[in-house]
């Protein structure tokens, strides 16, 4: 009896495990864990920015289910026998990335009924163009498709989204300073990005080259850190957060950029570096207990 209750025991304890590990994939490869990141990095800008307004983290959450779910409809031209473990879930799962789109057009939808600026019809339609032009396989078709086939723009346009989504624009509506937030977030979001690179780089044609094709996975990961560092400079000396906190959390962030190099499992980058937004979040909203 004792052996018989071990063994059922353990028996419910893995499909318990099994049953989780299933549920968080569905959860990050349908996008809702990256449109939360990019809602915590909207929050930590409104934050600094000390805005008393109607915020647009939902709203730049959202579009980031529609964008991101659109842009892995066109999924990068692989290696040959090359498929990512989100395109493995993607022909699974259909219905589910189509529904994480659907939710975000709604969201989006209200979000802008309810913010109500005229203005901001123009910041999103913007920056939308370009991050639909990215994947599209008939643009630079012979090249490899999409803008991500210039070499090295993929990195740069991608900071770039970010930077202007989650920085520049809460910057205007708070009449801040856009300058050196841009640069931050920018800074910020390509020492983030660089590790999915390298974990994608032998998965990626020969058409798509990013920076680990061009300076090899380790040299990747050290610029990956010099980016982050910067980052922090300006979080330091323009924006004022205070540098013995901060430079804790950032030792961890450059630990984890750091362990991204050699590979490490999908859910490492998927969730573990694209979850870094909500711990920079979590430091502003407990810094006056520090």
């Amino acid at each position: 009896m004792p052996y018989f209750y071990r063994w059922n025991t353990m028996g419910n304890f893995n499909a318990f495990i099994n049953t989780l590990r299933g549920f968080i994939r569905t959860f990050v490869y349908a996008n809702f864990w990256v449109a939360g990141a990019v809602w915590g990095l909207t929050r930590f800008s409104e934050e600094l920015f000390k805005f008393s307004g109607t915020s647009i983290a939902v709203l730049n959450a959202a579009a980031t289910l529609v964008i991101y779910g659109f842009a892995r409809m066109f999924e990068g031209p692989a290696a040959k026998d090359g498929m990512s473990r989100i395109s493995q879930w993607r022909e699974r799962m259909p219905k589910t990335a189509f529904l994480s789109m659907g939710l975000g057009v709604a969201a989006i939808l209200f979000e802008l009924i309810r913010i109500n600026e005229a203005a901001l019809t123009g910041h999103y339609a913007l920056a939308g163009a370009f991050a639909l032009l990215y994947p599209l396989p008939f643009i630079l078709k012979k090249k490899g498709g999409g803008l991500r086939s210039v070499p090295g723009l993929k990195l740069i346009l991608i900071a770039l989204i970010w930077a202007y989504v989650t920085a520049v624009i809460p910057a205007l509506r708070a009449d801040a300073d856009w300058c050196w937030p841009f640069i931050e977030r920018f800074l910020w979001t390509a020492a983030l990005t660089i590790p999915f690179d390298v974990r994608d780089s032998e998965l990626d044609a020969n058409s798509i080259r990013t920076l680990p094709h061009l300076i090899g996975s380790k040299n990747s990961v050290w610029v990956a850190n010099v980016l982050l560092w910067l980052s922090y400079l300006i979080l330091v000396y323009y924006f004022g957060l205070p540098w013995l906190q901060l430079t804790v959390l950032y030792f961890f962030f450059s630990t984890v950029l750091i362990k991204s190099y050699p590979k490490m499992g999908d859910l490492y980058y998927s969730l573990l570096i694209e979850g870094l937004p909500f711990l920079l979040l979590g430091l502003w909203y407990l810094l006056p207990y520090l």
